[in-house]
């Protein structure tokens, strides 16, 4: 009594139809004349059962092996009517449609799922269904602009100050020629303004491989543009980025990554402009230990050339997320890094590690990610004006806020960050401390799912 109360009229008159077909079939067409008289070998009157969800996935895929996806459909629909909160009868009906060629009918039952947050297997066999009607590839265009303030926009010291030590390089050459160089006296390097607002501008076109098979593949191509107020460091380049995801699997999930890339850069003079090429790749795992608990475990290879240096970067890194509320998440990470340099430029190469703890939440109209990141890095060649290698002391605190899920009609990613960076070393090139307040806005233009 209690389901027949919370029943919608139309759909119970639909289901004692549909139920009563399905349970006793009448006759063929052509001899689908009504009977005159009840007797004894009549069929017995058709009785619901206890319309449990299960019980109609049950029929309904009964009546999809039989191959009568149409009454499959029906079925399913007036189904949904009593359980419109089901997944699972939305999904029946969808597949049903599918298998009945009415595929408009089956995009239609899966549209409300787009933004719902379901199951990861609910996910899967709504793509399946999704992409037998439009195809397995998807692509999407987007729009995106950055604009902030920089102390530097080449992130390095407008006048330095390099005072030679005993033993360097440098200083052992202003001992044999005292009469040009002075050892005992510190070099000054003056530089150009470099300080100002910071404009980026950026279109990414996503090929999406979506089939609902064990991997999902992502194909970007990156066009972007550097136009800061201060004429003289300008950029621009592209990026072509492959991205592949398994499914998840007994609580693991693999990814493979790949890019290429070139880009040209100014410093402030001609003579400094910078041609850059570069490929990486990276692999990670994530592992989930609970429903609350689960950790990445990554390697990342670069490689990067200009006419100024050869960069060659491994990266391992490893992080453990902790879900502590439904909003709230807290994060813990380490990283060990490995780089080697060659070329004109005077940075060695360096064994750097950091550790980092971070605290997400999300909310309806906004969200907040904050990070804090220690970096302690030890170079394994010395600057020409240093008797030794020197170290370096890196702390990062950043301060990210960005729209919620529930603005996600207007179809507009806007994230205001905030990040000061405080540095400890020896190399008077570098900033000591810097403070960057960013805006970033993304706009999806086109997509055609």
């Amino acid at each position: 009594m209690r389901i027949w109360t919370a029943c919608r009229p139309a759909g119970m008159a639909a289901l004692v139809i549909i139920c009563g077909y399905v349970t006793h079939p009448g006759p063929a067409s052509g001899s689908d004349q009504p009977q005159a008289h009840a007797g004894p070998g009549a069929p017995v009157p058709v009785l619901l059962p206890s319309m449990s969800p299960s019980w109609f996935l049950n029929r309904t895929r009964r009546l999809l092996n039989e191959g009568r996806a149409a009454e499959a459909y029906k079925l399913a629909r007036a189904a949904f009517d009593l359980y419109p909160r089901s997944t699972e009868l939305r999904l029946s009906a969808a597949f049903a449609a599918m298998q009945s060629g009415r595929c408009q009918l089956a995009i239609r039952n899966l549209d409300p799922l787009r933004d719902k947050v379901i199951a990861p297997a609910f996910r899967r066999s709504a793509t399946q269904v999704r992409s037998a009607c439009e195809g397995p590839w998807q692509w999407q265009a987007l729009i995106g602009a950055t604009a902030g303030y920089r102390e530097s926009l080449v992130d390095r010291q407008r006048d330095v100050k390099i005072r030679l030590q005993q033993g360097s390089r440098m200083h052992s050459i202003c001992l044999r020629l005292a009469v040009l160089c002075d050892p005992g006296r510190p070099l000054v390097l003056h530089g150009q303004p470099d300080s100002g607002i910071d404009l980026w501008a950026n279109l990414t076109i996503r090929h999406l491989y979506r089939a609902g098979t064990d991997w999902d593949v992502d194909l970007d191509t990156i066009l972007f543009q550097r136009r800061p107020r201060r004429p003289g460091y300008a950029g621009d380049g592209a990026i072509q980025r492959m991205a592949a995801l398994s499914r998840q699997v007994a609580g693991r999930q693999l990814r493979f990554g790949a890019e290429v890339g070139v880009s040209r850069f100014q410093q402030g003079r001609v003579d400094l402009a910078i041609l850059q090429t570069h490929r990486r790749g990276d692999v990670g795992l994530f592992l989930a230990h609970a429903a609350d608990l689960r950790s990445f475990i990554g390697a990342s290879y670069l490689k990067a050339r200009s006419q100024w240096l050869d960069l060659t970067q491994t990266r391992y890194e490893y992080s453990l997320d902790k879900t502590i509320t439904r909003r709230l998440t807290t994060s813990l990470g380490g990283v060990r890094e490995r780089v080697r340099q060659a070329g004109l430029g005077l940075m060695p190469g360096s064994q750097a590690r950091e550790v980092s703890v971070g605290l997400r939440w999300a909310g309806d109209h906004l969200a907040a990610h904050l990070y804090h990141t220690r970096r302690h890095q030890s170079f394994l060649g010395q600057l020409p004006f240093l008797a030794a290698p020197h170290r370096a002391r890196t702390r990062t605190t950043r301060l990210d806020l960005m729209n919620g899920d529930a603005l996600g009609w207007l179809n507009l990613k806007v994230v205001i960050s905030f990040e000061y960076r405080k540095i400890s070393t020896l190399d008077p090139f570098r900033l000591p401390a810097s403070k960057t307040l960013l805006l970033r806005i993304s706009r999806e233009i086109f997509s055609s799912r």
